[in-house]
């Protein structure tokens, strides 16, 4: 005799128990913080992200990474429009600003 099975008995996506999880342990704000550098490179495209690495988030403020001194010119003068796309792409406001250093983009590229 085969036993059935009733609605939400099933085995769940595992999607759906992450972000059960995530929110449980009061996760989700984090991985929302740090889904601007993991999506940085889709976000600002491949000409900027081959000069500039979104390195980490502080309170708020988005650290990148800048090849040198004209790029870092460059990006400031953008700062703005790249933290409406960063946040357009969040869902919400979650980058407040961007501070531009001088560094190694930890993904060099050739170009």
């Amino acid at each position: 005799m085969k036993r059935r099975v009733g609605a939400g008995t099933g085995p769940e996506h595992i999607a759906t128990v992450l972000d059960s999880l995530f929110k449980q342990e009061g996760l989700e704000e984090e991985i929302r913080v740090h889904r601007a550098l993991l999506d940085w490179e889709s976000i600002v495209g491949d000409t900027v992200a081959r000069h500039a690495t979104a390195a980490y988030i502080e309170h708020g403020t988005l650290i990148v990474e800048v090849a040198n001194s004209a790029w870092m010119h460059r990006l400031q003068m953008q700062e703005s429009d790249l933290r409406a796309r960063l946040n357009r792409h969040l869902g919400e406001e979650i980058i407040h600003q961007i501070r531009f250093r001088l560094g190694s983009p930890s993904t060099p590229k050739d170009g």
